[in-house]
């Protein structure tokens, strides 16, 4: 199941919420696993009806609300409950606390949908199955908060950074792939997965690469390629990234933020100590260097103003010929040791069966365990900041050849991010819209 999508899933596990007589609790469940809980109105759905549902990283199309809310009052006004009570700006689908009881999100009836699904559609339409469009219609997409850009200046350092970006070689230069939600992906993991578990923070995803590029040829260098000579023609440089966008020689003020945090890690921690095709991927938590703004308000996660930190995931190898290779676990906090850079905080590595060593090796060993993580590692303050903030979660990285790591938030994290993007003067460096992106648009992670 991709992320950033709706999807069909079974609502059940109904709970009281008291104080309340209209509304009541319930679980998503994706293949009998509880996904989330919901608030709905009492009596809405009966135990194991399918519900597509809508998760709080996610808005709706205007074109879909309006669609559905007239689906919605065709059943008459009793059974009328707009979808826009659920959305906050750009209609973002909101996490709410009602009556104490944290709702993650939106459900709707299967039935909404009848008119939207052509015959081949309707034999898909069943739990699990998962969806951004139907037929003509947009229905959803992931929520990017809003952020006021300044336009590139047109100077040496921009005419030199669209330089740099156009000799980057796609193949060997990746951006980090979104992580998938643990809930939805418990089928792939088993007591004999070998894999780590670790502390998950809220920052910005910082990248530093020494990136196979093609190289500035001199003049007599092109004319003798032109006739057929082999001339060497790709260097190795350094890159450095956020997230979706490179971001080396930004000036101050032409990038998301006055200062580039990127570059200034990456400068910092990494340049002159990578092999070649080496990539390093990292978080970036704290302040922006040298002012009092935050990375990500209110986390300070010790740091004062002006100071921040890094915390590195992910390291891997490419080849010339675009193969990447991933360094383990164990061998990339052995490569960090060599950069004398700190990692994410290990809380587990080794066979997921030997963690929690009373849960029984059956067929609901997937939902004990992680109902168990839950019990264990979420809900709670973060230990690492000042500032009482929760936990965002934590991550599960499978050791394999090909990383599929997994993610499991706090519902407390998802409500606080869900208030915070609430706020006129919201921003967030993660996910905002980057004029730069259209430059490197053909970057694949």
């Amino acid at each position: 199941m991709e992320n950033n999508t709706c999807f069909i899933a079974k609502i059940g596990n109904f709970q009281p919420i008291e104080g309340a007589d209209k509304i009541e609790s319930a679980s998503i469940l994706l293949n009998d696993v509880p996904i989330t809980r919901v608030v709905i109105g009492k009596g809405e759905h009966n135990e194991g009806d399918l519900v597509v549902y809508f998760d709080s990283n996610l808005c709706l199309s205007d074109e879909f609300i309006l669609y559905i809310d007239k689906q919605h009052k065709d059943y008459g006004k009793e059974n009328f409950t707009s979808v826009s009570r659920y959305l906050a700006r750009g209609n973002r689908i909101k996490t709410v606390k009602l009556k104490g009881t944290i709702s993650d999100g939106l459900v709707i009836s299967p039935e909404k949908f009848e008119n939207l699904l052509d015959s081949k559609t309707k034999k898909l339409f069943d739990e699990g199955f998962s969806f951004n469009d139907l037929g003509d219609m947009h229905v959803c997409h992931k929520y990017v908060a809003p952020v006021k850009q300044q336009p590139t200046t047109g100077s040496k350092k921009d005419k030199k950074k669209r330089k740099l970006i156009s000799r980057v070689i796609k193949e060997n230069f990746k951006f980090h792939c979104d992580t998938a939600q643990l809930a939805k992906n418990l089928f792939r993991i088993s007591p004999n997965t070998v894999a780590s578990i670790s502390r998950k923070i809220h920052g910005t995803s910082g990248i530093c690469s020494k990136t196979k590029v093609l190289k500035k040829l001199k003049w007599y260098e092109k004319v003798l390629k032109k006739i057929g000579i082999n001339i060497v023609d790709f260097c190795y440089d350094y890159l450095y990234a956020s997230r979706t966008v490179i971001k080396n020689d930004l000036l101050n003020g032409t990038g998301f933020y006055s200062v580039n945090v990127w570059q200034h890690a990456g400068e910092k921690h990494f340049l002159g100590k990578l092999h070649n095709g080496e990539t390093v991927y990292f978080e970036i938590v704290g302040y922006l260097p040298d002012t009092q703004t935050f990375i990500q308000k209110p986390f300070d996660y010790g740091c004062l103003p002006g100071e921040y930190k890094i915390a590195v995931y992910r390291i891997t190898l490419t080849s010339d010929d675009g193969t990447v290779s991933e360094y383990s676990w164990n061998a990339m906090k052995e490569r960090c040791k060599e950069l004398d850079v700190p990692t994410v905080e290990e809380f587990y590595y080794g066979k997921l069966g030997d963690m929690y060593k009373d849960i029984a090796c059956d067929e609901n060993w997937n939902v004990n365990f992680l109902q168990r993580l839950q019990n264990e590692f979420l809900e709670g303050d973060c230990p690492l900041c000042r500032n009482k903030v929760p936990e965002e979660g934590i991550v599960l990285r499978p050791d394999s050849l090909y990383i599929e790591p997994f993610k499991l938030k706090s519902k407390r994290f998802i409500l606080k991010e869900s208030e915070l993007k609430e706020k006129e003067d919201f921003v967030d460096i993660e996910d905002g819209v980057d004029i730069e992106r259209a430059k490197s648009e053909d970057l694949n992670c």
